[in-house]
């Protein structure tokens, strides 16, 4: 079975990630922000499933120093890792920008900063295995036209410190995750590694944790019935397809929805664009550049 390291795993979409993966035989590493939240989810889990393999690990995705200092720690153990899922990410709804302790943008630093550094440092861990893969959550929101402000990615000011909006800000960090996962792919090989995004759909029951009143009532109990949602029960199956499912072993690059591929902006797949980014991710992160 595979030794599986997943982030975001305290609650909502990857705890329950967390308790299928481990349920099915998986050893799972589950990481939350603070040693408690890891440890009550662990504990959750293992009490409907007591011979689960399933192991806390804390690391804040906002703070870069934590994010070496757990890739160390993790490296240190000289084990493989299977498949790293990124699934942690922050969606935020205040209009004021909010910076991490090193000074970025959290949305950003969140959902595609820190994958790009935890992958990057992971990289031996992966090396070991036979068959590796690295699953990053992205959305359908990055695509033109979506519901909402636009997307705009701007190189110039990749932080957003003109014209700040927490839409905008999700929007763009789901692109740069898509440019990240795609130029990763670019620089495998030939590693036994392969990378590939996926959105979950639209989940209701998540968005409701970062909303308030009439909004959290009608994201918990009224969007849930439309049609456009997704299932908290079928999100989670779709990313334990991609951790686990031998259909798709040796696929890489690819953005995933409803467990089989779909189409990612015209944007998203500019290769120029995409190594662009991997550089300004390398200069933010403290990564030297490849």
């Amino acid at each position: 079975m595979a030794t599986i390291l997943l982030t975001g795993g305290g609650r909502g979409l990857g705890r329950i990630t967390a308790e299928k993966l481990a349920a099915s035989g998986h050893r799972v590493l589950l990481t939350a922000r603070t040693p408690a939240a890891a440890e009550a989810a662990v504990a959750r889990i293992r009490a409907t499933h007591p011979g689960a393999s399933v192991e806390p690990r804390a690391v804040d995705l906002s703070s870069l120093a934590a994010v070496r200092e757990f890739a160390v720690r993790q490296a240190d153990h000289g084990e493989r890792l299977d498949v790293l899922f990124h699934i942690a990410g922050v969606m935020q709804t205040s209009p004021v920008r909010r910076l991490t302790v090193d000074g970025l943008e959290e949305t950003l630093a969140v959902n595609a900063l820190a994958p790009f550094l935890l992958t990057n440092l992971l990289l031996p861990s992966l090396e070991r295995s036979s068959a590796a893969r690295v699953v990053v959550v992205s959305s359908r929101l990055h695509l033109p036209g979506s519901r909402g402000v636009p997307v705009d990615f701007d190189f110039d000011d990749p932080q957003l410190e003109r014209g700040y909006h927490p839409e905008r800000a999700y929007k763009n960090s789901k692109l740069a995750a898509l440019w990240f996962t795609y130029e990763l792919q670019r620089r495998l090989p030939p590693r036994p590694i392969t990378a590939n995004a996926v959105c979950p759909g639209f989940v209701p029951a998540t968005v409701a944790a970062s909303t308030h009143g009439a909004m959290r009532f009608a994201m918990r109990h009224v969007l849930p019935r439309m049609r456009f949602a997704t299932s908290v029960e079928d999100a989670t199956d779709s990313f334990v397809f991609m951790a686990t499912d031998p259909s798709i072993e040796g696929v890489g690059g690819q953005f995933f929805g409803e467990r089989h591929p779909v189409e990612s902006s015209p944007e998203s797949r500019d290769p120029e664009l995409a190594r662009r980014f991997w550089h300004l991710a390398a200069d933010l992160s403290g990564l030297q550049r490849a």
